[in-house]
Order: structure tokens, then C-alpha cells, then sequence
């Protein structure tokens, strides 16, 4: 029997450091669903957390303990490749998941063998974010936060006085900070607010080794040879498909090329037919958080009644929305019309999340005629679905004069 003494009472708020294990042999290592393969720790740098994460949620189970927070997969709002994790309070953890035995070493040379670590991170509401890394003998000792502390949870080390508001990419040298140790779990720690988003979490034997798996990751390696039109087409259904690891591959590409695609993007996006009414669609969900009740309820009503075609774009507005409304009626059409809670493991991409990719390439190409059909998107003339992206993605860019 596993006896565990918890510093704070409360189970909704208690933290993975303040989890004292009576009987460390007893813990038995999490087993992994089916789906679920450990990451090879054979190369340079390992990928903790970047593509392919939704088997990983079933592990993080937060030991079994009953602690709250919920975790789901994020296919729009993300630092790199498809798709994040997005958990909302308080946390989720494993602190030994299957395969984890990851050394942490002053000079890493052998398989299995890392010095620093790497990740992206960003915080929707709230005063802070953390992640924590569990060492098979000194249980819960790395913890790296931004923004406050909440719980004071102790050895933790700040990262930043600032919440990411936006994504930020975090790297620390984990055997100057905690010496050697050897991680086999983490935590994702939202902390408060409404949710934290997590991405591209990386074990690395060099800075280098880190520069090249991140550069490439973020499509800014640019292919060998010229696109041909075939191969560019055949990219295009790649990027907006619903095989992530063709998706991820071609928007490298994209990413890497953007200034050249812009033509090509409105191209295709012009082409993209409106046959499920996505303009009547768009406006039902924006009348779900109206200051009427009644407005709110026959819009609800009325999106039920519409049925499988609304089952993408009410999953997208429910994922990455503020409204705790808008959140609550969407789980609730969902539901009803058997298209899940929201996003996550099992969840099949839906259109909006797959036609942004192009608006992050429009993003990164930043030309007059990006700026302009992202305009056009933001207004919903073109690609309704990813007008919110498109607003999003003018705001982020440089004002011009």
C-alpha cells in the first residue's frame, strides 16, 4: 500500500513537490497506453513533448492522485509544427513515465545521456506558469517558473518576472542549475488562470544540438531545390490534411519559402468552397456569447439543428476561446451532436485548425500581400474560419509607417 502525506489539504491544490512517498519502491512507472512510445534518447537532442503528444496525456495522470487539471491537445495556437499541449489548472504530471530515464551529466556523450533543456511555453490569464521535472531520487527538485510562484512551491527557479503572454522559448543548463540527476516524469503546471500551452520540450547535449532541431522545426531551413508545381501542390494537401507528420513536414517547407507562397496561398484559400454555410455558422457562434439569454439560447439551439457541419468550427471557438460561456454552450452542442468535448486525444483536426497553418505562413512571409490577404481573412472574406487567426497574426506583426 502506498501511503502519501500531503503538505496542503486540499487535493485540488496540492503540489507534485509536497507528495512525500512512504515507500519509493512501491511506486510502480506509469504503463503506457496503447499508441504511446517512448522517446529514443539514442541521438543528440531528445523530444520530450513536439509532435504526436496525445498518447502522452493518458500518463499524465497526476500519479492517480485525484488532483484537478485537465490537459488537452492544441491545434491552433502553437510554437511549432501541428500542434501543443494546453492544460488548465492545476496541473499534469507523471513522475515516472514509461522509458523516462533520462541522465542529466556535465558532458554528455553516450546515449541517454543530456545537459540542457528546452521548451516553449505560454500563459492564457492568470499570474503564472511552471514546469517540474522529477529525478528518480530526488523525487520533484527542478522546477522553472515565470511570472508569480502561486503555491511557493520550493526548490523553484524563475525564469522571468513576466507571464508569456506570447509564446516564449526557455533554455536552461540543467546540471549547472541542479547537478547531475536523472529525470523519468514532469508536471505541466498551469498554476491559475484559464489555461498554459507547452511545446517543443527538448533534451539537449549542446546548445547546437538544440539550435539545429529548433531551426528546423520552425521552417528555417530551406529545402535544396526549387519548388516545382506539382510538388508544391501535392505539399498544399499535405499542410491542410489530417496526417499530422505530412502536415508538420510540408509547413516546414511552407514556413521556410513563405514570401514565395503568398500568391499561391490566396490562390487556394479563394478556392475553398463555403458549401456548409461557414458565414451562418460564424455568426451563431459569435451570438453564443450575446448579452441576451435568449439570443444565446437560439443560437445554441440552432447550431444543434444544423448539426455535423457545425462540429469543427463550434470544437475550434470552444478550444481557443476566453468566454466561459461560449466554453460551456460548446461542450454542450458537442455533446449533443457526438463530436466530442473540445479538442484532444482522439479528436480528429477540424478545417479552421488545419487552414491556419497557412495563415502562420502569410505571418512569417510579412510582405504587403500577406498583410493584405490576412486582412481579407481577418474580415472573412476569405477562409472565414480563420479570421480570429488572422487577427491574431496582424497584431503580432511589425506596424507599418
Amino acid at each position: 500500500m502506498l501511503g502519501l502525506v500531503a503538505v496542503v489539504p486540499a487535493v485540488g491544490q496540492r503540489p507534485v513537490a509536497q507528495l512525500q512517498f512512504a515507500e519509493r519502491g512501491q511506486i510502480a512507472a506509469a504503463q503506457p497506453p496503447n499508441g504511446y512510445a517512448p522517446p529514443k534518447a539514442d541521438a543528440a537532442v531528445v523530444e520530450l513533448l513536439d509532435e504526436g503528444i496525445t498518447p502522452l496525456f493518458q500518463l499524465l495522470n497526476n500519479d492517480n492522485s485525484g488532483e484537478a487539471g485537465n490537459i488537452t491537445r492544441e491545434d491552433r495556437d502553437v510554437f511549432s509544427g501541428v500542434e501543443a499541449a494546453r492544460v488548465s489548472p492545476n496541473q499534469r504530471y507523471s513522475s515516472r513515465i514509461q522509458g523516462w530515464n533520462f541522465r542529466i551529466v556535465e558532458t554528455p556523450k553516450n546515449a541517454g545521456e543530456f545537459r540542457y533543456l528546452r521548451f516553449a511555453w505560454k500563459k492564457v490569464g492568470g499570474t503564472g506558469i511552471m514546469i517540474q521535472l522529477h529525478d528518480a531520487t530526488k523525487t520533484w527538485n527542478q522546477r522553472y517558473f515565470a511570472g508569480r510562484n502561486v503555491f511557493g512551491w520550493e526548490p523553484a527557479t524563475s525564469v522571468s518576472d513576466k507571464l508569456p503572454g506570447e509564446w516564449e522559448l526557455v533554455t536552461r543548463d540543467l546540471f549547472k542549475e541542479n547537478g547531475a540527476s536523472t529525470i523519468t516524469g514532469i508536471a505541466l503546471t498551469s498554476l491559475d488562470g484559464t489555461a498554459a500551452l507547452f511545446d517543443h520540450m527538448l533534451l539537449g547535449r549542446t546548445i547546437n544540438d538544440l539550435d539545429k532541431v529548433t531551426d528546423a522545426s520552425l521552417g528555417k531551413v530551406k529545402p535544396a531545390e526549387a519548388l516545382t508545381n506539382k510538388v508544391r501542390e501535392a505539399m498544399w494537401a499535405d499542410m491542410v490534411g489530417t496526417d499530422a507528420k505530412k502536415a508538420v513536414s510540408a509547413l516546414r517547407v511552407f514556413l521556410a519559402t513563405a514570401p514565395e507562397q503568398v500568391a499561391f496561398i490566396r490562390d487556394r484559400l479563394t478556392q475553398v468552397p463555403d458549401k456548409d454555410g461557414a458565414g451562418q455558422i460564424r455568426k451563431l457562434i459569435i451570438e453564443l456569447d450575446s448579452d441576451s439569454f435568449e439570443t444565446r439560447q437560439n443560437a445554441m439551439d440552432e447550431l444543434i439543428r444544423l448539426g455535423a457541419p457545425v462540429i469543427d468550427a463550434v470544437r475550434d471557438a470552444g478550444t481557443n476561446t476566453v468566454s466561459d460561456e461560449v466554453r460551456f454552450r460548446a461542450r454542450l452542442i458537442l455533446k449533443k451532436l457526438g463530436g466530442g468535448t473540445g479538442a484532444g486525444a482522439g479528436n480528429v483536426v477540424g478545417k479552421g485548425a488545419r487552414l491556419s497553418r497557412a495563415v502562420r505562413v502569410l505571418e512569417r512571409a510579412g510582405t504587403t500581400e500577406a498583410r493584405a490577404l490576412l486582412t481579407d481573412i481577418a474580415a472573412g472574406k476569405v477562409a472565414p474560419e480563420c479570421s480570429t487567426d488572422a487577427k491574431v497574426a496582424l497584431a503580432r506583426l511589425p506596424k507599418v509607417p
